[in-house]
């Protein structure tokens, strides 16, 4: 029971609804973040299966927003969606919200039923399904805002921008799922994916998921990338939080990087009776909070107000000390790497690379490259900085780009696991699914079998 009503919750937030809709709560202990209209509903949704937390029923919500509805129930204010008063449920304990009629409805947001005036969404118009008693939301289309609607092609229905090109079908012919033509363009507020095939919300760059099918949004207009693509096939990405682990995300178990620049955290894998050590990247924002990825804590870079980690040349980077001078290139820069001395013995063979990259100093490598590119002299050809260590053979040769990326003892074993096999989707939550009209979303975001 515990999972599928967390699955409902999953399902509730990350479908495809306007961008206001969900206006959450954020659990006191647990954290959770949970829409508003759970708080003082009579049941506490912030407890999980570790913490206790009844947060959304003692911490009342200062006011209701415009969107809502104010219950007001014996003083204690609960806020709930304006489309659930006159939907022939008691949602406040009072019963106030089916004895409320409202005089007028948001213009550039709700329609009004004729007969007992009730507001519904404007998405709701044409959706085939009859909001008010007469079915008069299904009879007339809106005249769709540009701004902030799209226009199904077949009956005229308005819906919001946000939900063209998103792989669910909410228009019946589906040409709200038809690629954007070379001719349209964004609104103010929104994102252009780099693909071009859909315009998001701002507000949804940098989330931690793919709104736009290219990553686009989440790693090249990132400051902070909370995904990254795999380095074996350009086009998947995957969560940070999946590297280094047991598990293959990528193809070919590309996803554990232990050759990407950057810090280098420690993991231990046990594998029979023979435990495993292994190095892979983590992204450096994780290196400023208080919790420990790596199994070593080496990750802890700042504790009680100090540092004791080490920054690149760059000043942005930020490595481990074991890092300096260990013969790997872990900074983009090479800093950690070329500005060691010849006479440190484990960094003697990445001299070598040092050689080759131009500085802009007059060194050999700048009569055939320029400044910060790496001289793949057997290619005779030269590559970024970004080129290297990517898991990409630029230099085909000598494999100069890539022959300095991971300590000669690095434990790269793949490990298969099994899979773990959700359970079956309730009776009950498939009714839930099919009211809400989110049976597509469930099918592709919640599939029978997944990792983890």
């Amino acid at each position: 029971m515990f999972y599928q009503k967390k699955l409902v919750l999953l399902v509730w937030r990350y479908s495809a609804l306007p961008n206001n809709f969900f206006t959450e709560f954020e659990c006191s202990k647990s954290k959770l973040c949970i829409p508003r209209r759970f708080v003082n509903s009579g049941t506490s949704e912030c407890s999980t299966m570790l913490i206790q937390d009844n947060s959304d029923e003692i911490e009342p919500l200062p006011n209701c927003l415009s969107s809502e509805f104010p219950c007001n129930d014996n003083e204690t204010l609960r806020c709930i969606p304006r489309e659930w008063v006159g939907d022939g449920y008691n949602d406040c304990k009072s019963g106030i919200d089916e004895r409320t009629t409202f005089q007028s409805c948001h213009n550039l947001t709700e329609f009004q039923c004729q007969m007992n005036g009730r507001c519904i969404p404007r998405y709701r118009v044409l959706d085939e399904f009859s909001d008010c008693p007469n079915g008069t939301d299904e009879v007339t289309p809106l005249q769709c805002q540009p701004a902030e609607e799209f226009q199904c092609r077949d009956n005229g229905r308005c819906i919001p921008r946000s939900w063209r090109g998103n792989k669910v079908v909410n228009c019946l012919d589906g040409s709200d799922e038809v690629p954007m033509q070379s001719n349209e363009t964004c609104v103010d507020g929104e994102f252009r994916c780099h693909n071009n095939k859909r315009c998001i919300p701002m507000s949804l760059v940098c989330d931690g998921m793919d709104h736009c099918g290219d990553c686009s949004d989440e790693i090249e207009s990132c400051e902070e990338p909370r995904l990254f693509r795999c380095p074996s096939d350009k086009s998947k990405c995957v969560h940070w939080s999946y590297s280094c682990d047991v598990y293959s995300d990528c193809p070919n178990n590309t996803d554990d990087f232990y050759s990407m620049p950057g810090f280098k955290c420690r993991m231990d894998f046990v594998a029979g009776s023979t435990q495993q050590k292994r190095y892979c990247s983590i992204p450096q924002w994780l290196l400023y909070d208080n919790y420990a990825s790596c199994d070593d804590k080496s990750d802890l870079c700042f504790v009680n107000g100090s540092f004791v980690c080490t920054y690149c040349l760059n000043n942005k980077t930020i490595i481990a000390k074991r890092q300096v001078c260990d013969g790997v290139i872990d900074c983009p820069d090479f800093s950690d790497e070329c500005l060691c001395s010849d006479k440190i013995k484990s960094s003697a063979n990445s001299q070598t690379f040092c050689n080759n990259v131009c500085y802009g100093h007059g060194e050999k490598a700048c009569q055939q490259c320029n400044k910060g590119e790496l001289f793949c002299q057997s290619d005779n050809t030269c590559i970024g900085a970004s080129q290297v260590c990517d898991q990409v053979h630029d230099c085909p040769s000598s494999n100069l780009d890539e022959a300095f990326c991971t300590l000669p003892l690095a434990n790269t074993n793949k490990r298969e696991e099994p899979d773990f096999e959700c359970d079956a989707i309730s009776p009950e939550l498939k009714a839930a699914l099919s009211y809400l009209k989110l049976e597509q979303f469930a099918k592709h975001a919640f599939p029978q079998k997944a990792k983890r």
